[in-house]
């Protein structure tokens, strides 16, 4: 009877362990489980190392030349300086003289009356375009005036429908290789849409150096320093100009 006790006995401990260590074992996997089926944590991103780049110190800039604007058409305003205002109210305005040395190869003429004085060597016009109703106009007359000269005629004119301005003091400008001369305008009122004006502003004479058998271009600029507004446009200045050729 003992015997059989002890052998329950023993069968109860032994189905107890087996019991504790198949808990045990479940429990293991159960933990394993629910760590593969955890949820992986996207805050961390692998990455991978960019070396950083090497600053290469740069290469020492180059003289770059001067260039010089291009020359264009327009006319080049009067220089700061103030040139010689024409006398008060002369018969005709004094002749500007422009000095220049005989052009190689060409005898120099004696001074005095020349076979052909007074002949005429050119004319011509020169007109702005300031896209208005209001414009100038330079024209210009060349005619043999001695044995080396020749005398230069300009005139500006102004071409307008109706216009009201008030004399302006210096406010014609003419250029003539590089002299330049400062003229009066006049007050002008004229009304009327159908008939255009012309109108003289100044003229200036200059006497050009060209011995017979000789030619040379010159560089006319003619600006007028009106500062008024036509139909609706503001225009400060109205300028014209161009190349005038003679040969004698």
């Amino acid at each position: 009877m003992k015997g059989k006790i002890t052998a329950v006995l023993f069968i109860l401990v032994f189905l107890l362990v087996v019991a504790v260590v198949f808990t045990f074992l479940t429990s293991l996997d159960r933990r394993r489980e629910a760590a593969a089926n955890e949820p992986v944590n996207n805050d961390v991103v692998v990455t991978e190392n960019t070396p950083v780049p090497t600053a290469e110190a740069p290469a020492p800039a180059s003289a770059v030349p001067y260039e010089a604007p291009a020359q264009t058409a327009v006319v080049t305003p009067a220089p700061t300086a103030e040139p010689a205002a024409a006398p008060a109210e002369p018969a005709e305005p004094a002749a500007a003289v422009i000095e220049t040395p005989t052009p190689e190869g060409i005898p120099e003429s004696v001074s005095g009356n020349a076979p052909d004085m007074g002949a005429l060597l050119g004319s011509g016009s020169f007109s702005s375009n300031t896209g208005t109703a209001v414009n100038i106009r330079a024209d210009w007359e060349a005619r043999v005036s001695g044995a080396n000269e020749v005398k230069l005629q300009v005139k500006i004119i102004l071409n307008s429908y109706s216009i009201y301005v008030n004399s302006l003091p210096n406010a014609v400008n003419i250029g003539l290789n590089g002299q330049y001369v400062s003229l009066d305008s006049p007050a002008l009122s004229y009304d009327s849409n159908t008939s255009q004006l012309t109108a003289e502003l100044a003229s200036q004479s200059f006497t050009v150096q060209l011995p017979a058998g000789s030619s040379r271009d010159l560089d006319l600029q003619a600006e007028w320093h009106w500062g008024g507004t036509y139909g609706g446009v503001y225009i400060p200045v109205i300028e014209c100009g161009g190349t005038i050729s003679l040969s004698r």
